[in-house]
């Protein structure tokens, strides 16, 4: 066992070392329980950043329940050799709170996932995120229920749910009943936010940690044209005009592009890409439909403010909800039917959209969480519907993805993927939402988002059945 561990933290830290000197910033979240003195860990994190971000929270502690962030002096202590203490006999101790480990026993010792190195959620967002899972024994018993929640609402600074306290400790949900601690590696370098594209022009931009080597980095780009790629091309970081930006640096240039343009920007150290974004001239549209939905909002703001609304909601904001995914599916391509805002049809679908070559989104929208009032199952029933119906017209060929959109964050429905997953179910989350606003800019092509949800939906299926496997 301490040689597997030992071969998964070598493969996650080797995957980043070409840039790990940019990771200025360590910090380790804790949740746990302290029994005997000891702070067994029911979820651990730790994060590596590049930034000059150190604060932490402060200590929490109710009865036997813990939750700290701690700044890791990387002059003292190696941040490998901490998640490695971490999962020791004898755990990693610190001044002031004593040993930490994730607990094991003879019975369900620890186990190292192999890293993942592209995690989906940093995918989401165009970013590389490594992370390294460790998973230890069962916790059921160190956070009894409902006793523990009714421990954290009686606090001096109360939570309702332990759930809740693991969210904002930055450990997000707690995923199932085995201990864990997982070491994430944030993106070292990125477009710069200024990068944008001004008639035939296209700004150039790159910032990155001041300690890593201007001669590793570079900026790709990919010119998108009437829906072609017309033009590819990299400038290099020695190529670029570079000044110092707080702990950074930012590197500058230009290039030519045809007007209309909408660029793909990628940014990439040491032969691996880091951070993916698209720009587009705003006085342009390549998308006839974005251009379109402009003359209803111009600014953008409404649907915006529809798909991102206050949680908990208030008067009608889940039928605006449900109208703007109708919009947005639109614009990105689809042919839309929506059904849910009529009170004929509320109950049979919210959403349904066809691409191109006829496959079908039977899609569910929600501002809660994924299982409230049945709504995964009712999905699925409707989903299975849609199936039968094809088939008994002979277009049995014709695929239908099942997906359900939310206004909560990932964090928030955490719970609740593992059995959408199981069910083919696509999850889009209010990071989604945001994210997929970007792809208004480029060419409608829906046949091609559906090939990416259905993609999306497979490679979380077979990740689930390894862990699943690996973890017993």
């Amino acid at each position: 066992m301490k040689a597997q561990l030992e071969h998964q933290l070598q493969a996650f830290f080797g995957a980043i070392s070409n840039w790990r000197i940019a990771y200025k910033v360590a910090r380790l979240h804790v949740l746990g329980v302290r029994i005997d003195g000891i702070l067994q860990a029911v979820s651990a994190r730790i994060v590596l950043d590049v930034g000059d971000d150190t604060a932490c929270k402060a200590p929490f502690r109710s009865g036997r329940i813990e939750a700290h962030q701690i700044l890791l002096d990387q002059v003292l202590f190696d941040v490998k050799e901490v998640a490695a203490a971490l999962v020791s006999v004898n755990g990693f101790t610190l001044d002031g709170l004593g040993p930490v480990k994730l607990p094991s026993t003879d019975e369900v010792g620890i186990f190292a996932a192999p890293p993942t190195l592209l995690h989906p959620e940093g995918l989401n967002a165009g970013n590389r995120l490594a992370v390294l899972s460790i998973v230890g024994s069962h916790v059921d018993g160190l956070l009894p229920q409902p006793e523990s929640d009714w421990l954290l609402k009686a606090a001096d600074t109360p939570f309702d749910s332990v759930r809740e306290l693991s969210v904002e400790f930055g450990l997000g949900n707690l995923l199932n009943d085995r201990a864990s601690l997982e070491v994430v590696a944030r993106t070292a370098i990125g477009v710069l936010d200024e990068t944008a594209i001004n008639g035939t022009r296209a700004s150039a931009g790159l910032w990155m940690a001041n300690s890593l080597d201007l001669a590793h980095a570079k900026l790709g780009f990919r010119v998108v044209h009437r829906g072609d790629v017309v033009q590819r091309g990299t400038l290099s970081g020695p190529s670029l005009t570079w000044n110092e930006r707080g702990v950074g640096m930012i590197g500058t240039g230009e290039f030519e592009v045809p007007a209309g343009s909408v660029v793909q920007y990628i940014a990439s150290y040491a032969g691996e890409a880091h951070n993916i974004q698209w720009r587009a001239d705003p006085t342009t549209f390549l998308n006839p439909r974005a251009a379109v939905l402009s003359l209803v909002d111009a600014s953008s703001s409404l649907i915006k403010s529809y798909l991102t609304p206050d949680l908990p909601p208030r008067g009608k904001a889940a039928d605006d909800f449900e109208a703007a995914i109708g919009w947005l599916l639109w614009t990105l391509g689809f042919s839309v039917a929506s059904f849910g805002t009529h009170p004929k049809t509320r109950d049979s679908f919210d959403v349904v959209a066809t691409t191109h070559r006829g496959d079908f989104l039977v899609v569910e929208c929600t501002l809660g969480l994924l299982r409230a009032d049945s709504k995964l199952s009712k999905l699925a029933a409707r989903t299975s519907s849609v199936r039968d119906s094809l088939s008994a017209s002979n277009m049995k060929h014709l695929r239908v993805l099942p997906v359900i959109v939310t206004a909560m964050t990932i964090d928030q429905v955490a719970a609740d993927l593992g059995p959408a997953t199981e069910l083919g179910i696509l999850v889009i989350t209010r990071e989604n939402l945001e994210n997929i606003q970007n792809e208004l800019i480029r060419f409608p092509d829906a046949d091609s988002l559906f090939e990416r949800g259905l993609r999306a939906v497979q490679e979380r299926q077979s990740a689930d059945i390894v862990r699943n496997a690996e973890t017993g």
